[in-house]
């Protein structure tokens, strides 16, 4: 598990007509073992936090820690859940997870094929291990995403989306099924959403972003026992009090960009 200490992250991109600030002062910190979402409409900076954390991105100014070192310096050990499982295609389901305990040395590793049984009895899919991509579902295939994050065992997962592009059903049945998973060893999650409903599923806390040029406006706790139901007096009440918020956040953006 990880903790991340996050003080002052500006991010900005330099463009042909000048530079664009995306993300502006973001202070954060995120304790081992914690579920964070980070909600807020789509060009806010979530993706951008989420590659400044694993040291992809360097910082304009401000810094990110992950257990007491500088990602500049070190970049943290982390699983990184895409958007898109982006899974190669002309290789098994097994052969992509080994592809991936392989990705830093290009050599075998000891104990493969046992690492590559019980990710995969993780995520319940023991018995496709020779299935192609295009052989299952995209549900499955996601689940194979979630699988090669947690393959080398790392204290942080960092998670972009992953359900975005899903019908409703298969997202909720992956995500109690990743609720699931993390509860068994609960390694400290920053996941990336626009979804109010996800998020007060998923989360300990809600971090809600401003749109860019991005700042807090608001982090709210989730007081919920899970397993959590869907439709519940409880999660309503957290619904209400997390739309209340981001409706105000971003009437407060548009007036002042009207202003």
């Amino acid at each position: 598990m990880s903790n991340i200490i996050i003080s002052g992250l500006t991010k900005c991109f330099e463009t042909p007509t000048g530079s664009i600030k995306i993300l502006d002062d973001i202070d954060l910190t995120i304790k081992e073992g914690e579920f964070v979402c980070l909600l807020g409409p789509s060009g806010a900076g979530k993706s951008v936090t989420l590659n400044c954390i694993s040291g992809f991105l360097t910082p304009t100014s401000g810094s990110v820690v992950v257990d007491g070192t500088p990602v500049v310096k070190k970049r943290p050990h982390y699983g990184y859940v895409f958007q898109q499982p982006r899974l190669l295609q002309w290789r098994t389901v097994a052969e992509n997870l080994r592809f991936a305990l392989r990705g830093e040395t290009g050599r075998a590793s000891p104990g493969e094929d046992e690492k590559i049984r019980s990710v995969l009895d993780l995520v319940n899919l023991t018995g496709y291990e020779d299935f192609y991509p295009h052989q299952i579902s995209g549900g499955m295939q996601h689940r194979v995403g979630i699988a090669r994050a947690y393959i080398r065992n790392p204290g942080l997962l960092l998670m972009d989306e992953p359900f975005g592009a899903l019908d409703e059903i298969t997202a909720r049945k992956l995500r109690s099924e990743l609720i699931n998973t993390w509860m068994k060893d609960q390694r400290t999650v920053v996941f990336v959403t626009h979804d109010i409903i996800e998020a007060c599923f998923l989360a300990d806390r809600i971090v809600i972003y401003t749109p860019k040029p991005t700042r807090i406006a608001s982090i709210i706790d989730v007081d919920l026992r899970r397993p959590r139901e869907y439709g519940s007096a409880q999660m309503h009440d957290v619904e209400s009090k997390v739309l209340e918020v981001f409706e105000k956040t971003m009437k407060e953006f548009m007036d002042a960009d009207a202003a």
